[in-house]
């Protein structure tokens, strides 16, 4: 089997489904338009191509990152391979800190600015939709030029006290207030068309916490559900009117339940509440150890229930928009959500055991560079990291022989006539949880020094009868005539190795 039948069956895993999926991806963009996002509703601007000089955010973001931003409204995005988009620890590891608005793209990096961040520049802000709740809730509009299904939103909001004005926002400055998975994208605008031109939209409402007023800034994470794991971050930037709306809960039934009697001293409880999104994935992940001085549940209970975020659950009695915790009679506590869709699960960790750990684990690879034609080579993955114990490895590497599951993988650089750059792929996999990360790894193959290679094979040169050329990291010799008419051919049919009639112009040489 020659050099690049290995390298295709190596990476056939890695790239099949990414390659059927790009036709898709070149399409499926869009933004949040309601309330209106930073990119679009600078796009929007009568002056947007002459610097965007009637409105100082804007203005600001012309200057920084200059036209891109806007041209590409529909496209502030974001990859994260499948299942990882799924994890929100790992969506923050992607787009992190100060970089939301763009979606970690550096080519939008002004969606990030702050009009108020330096005490010696002249202070400005970003335009703001006033939204006034109704019924404690608020439109939030997805618009795109293909809206892709099946797809998902988190919608987060800045916490109460937290000035958006002041800094570039952070993952620390938000509260997650809602999530929706999409099956069917609206294509009915009604009379409310789109901001800028697209072909259809997905619609939330989304409640707004009856604490919340005054200036915040909503964040959208709006998430293809497929291998390449496309997603669009946009911010949005509001003034709440008309607070004080009552907030509405959703009971998912008693806190502890009698199973919970079986614990004892050495045994820990977990409790979780998971999203409404198609892996269910956790919101509030608890583990609380049990000693012999928190054994009883009103204390246990109580502790438990304090370190749940009070902006996803609250646990007590309903006693009309107040939830308090019985601490006298903790059956008789129930589970309280504002997100319809979303579950609740406790169970018992026995003593001696460790409880599973739901962070993903980080893929690191190590090894050479650059690399001579045929010269042996071993890429390491020990420098991976997990939280569960032994990681799974799966390998995909150029040359590699040998095992492709283990933690290390070697083989021999491919023979080639000019400097090629190769990639060194790596999986891993949490035993435990589940959770998988991807790592790779650039390095490029030069030829030997010694001499000796042959021409690379060109389409269409008068190529004669025993001619040598190199192609697809092997040489082949021009048969003789006949044949040797068809080694001009197209490469399509007759280029060595890869052309479908190859063999009908050209043998391989050993």
């Amino acid at each position: 089997m020659n050099n690049l039948q290995r390298y295709t069956r190596n990476l056939i895993n890695w790239v099949l489904a990414l390659a059927i999926l790009m036709p898709a991806l070149a399409i499926a963009h869009g933004g949040v338009d309601t309330p209106v996002a930073r990119q679009i509703h600078c796009r929007m601007l009568p002056d947007f191509w002459s610097g965007s000089k009637s409105d100082a955010g804007c203005a600001a973001l012309d200057k920084k990152s200059e036209k891109y931003p806007g041209q590409q409204w529909n496209e502030v995005a974001h990859l994260i391979r499948a299942p990882g988009y799924e994890d929100l620890e790992t969506v923050k590891r992607e787009v992190p800190d100060g970089k939301l608005c763009s979606a970690a793209d550096s080519k939008k990096d002004g969606l990030n600015l702050v009009g108020n961040e330096s005490p010696s520049e002249a202070k400005w802000d970003w335009h703001r939709t006033d939204v006034t709740p109704e019924n404690g809730k608020m439109d939030v509009r997805i618009i795109g030029t293909a809206p892709h299904v099946p797809s998902f939103a988190r919608v987060f909001l800045t916490k109460p006290g937290v000035d958006p004005t002041r800094a570039p926002l952070t993952w620390n400055d938000l509260t997650l207030i809602h999530t929706e998975q999409f099956t069917v994208a609206q294509t009915n605008w009604g009379n409310k068309p789109p901001a800028i031109s697209a072909s259809g939209y997905f619609k939330m409402s989304v409640p707004v916490p009856a604490q919340q007023s005054g200036k915040a800034t909503l964040f959208v994470q709006w998430q293809r559900i497929d291998p390449a794991g496309e997603g669009f971050y946009n911010c949005s930037d509001i003034n709440i009117v008309g607070g004080g709306i009552p907030e509405r809960w959703r009971e998912l039934g008693q806190f502890i339940d009698a199973v919970m009697g079986a614990l004892k001293p050495g045994d820990a409880v977990r409790f979780r509440i998971l999203d409404n999104t198609p892996r269910a994935q956790e919101v509030v992940d608890i583990t609380l150890p049990i000693t012999a001085a928190n054994l009883d549940a009103k204390i246990w209970g109580q502790q438990l229930a304090s370190q749940i975020n009070a902006s996803i659950a609250k646990v007590g009695e309903k006693h009309g928009n107040d939830i308090a915790f019985n601490s006298a009679d903790p059956s008789a506590n129930s589970v309280f959500v504002q997100n319809e869709g979303y579950s609740k699960a406790m169970s018992i960790i026995p003593g001696g055991e460790t409880p599973v750990n739901p962070a993903p684990p980080v893929a690191r690879i190590t090894g050479p560079t650059s690399l001579k034609s045929g010269q042996a080579f071993t890429f390491s993955g020990t420098g991976s990291t997990g939280s569960n114990g032994q990681l799974l490895y799966q390998w995909a590497v150029p040359g590699m022989t040998g095992a492709q599951n283990a933690a290390n993988v070697s083989g021999t650089a491919y023979t080639v006539t000019e400097a090629t750059p190769f990639k060194a792929r790596l999986n891993v996999r949490d035993q435990q949880n589940g959770k998988t990360s991807q790592a790779e790894f650039d390095f490029t193959v030069t030829p030997d020094s010694g001499g000796g290679e042959y021409p690379a094979y060109v389409e269409g040169t008068p190529y004669k009868a025993g001619d040598i050329v190199s192609n697809a990291g092997g040489n082949y010799r021009c048969r003789p005539f006949p044949n040797s008419g068809w080694c001009a051919g197209a490469a399509w049919a007759y280029a060595p190795e890869t052309g479908e009639a190859w063999r009908d112009a050209w043998e391989k040489v050993e």
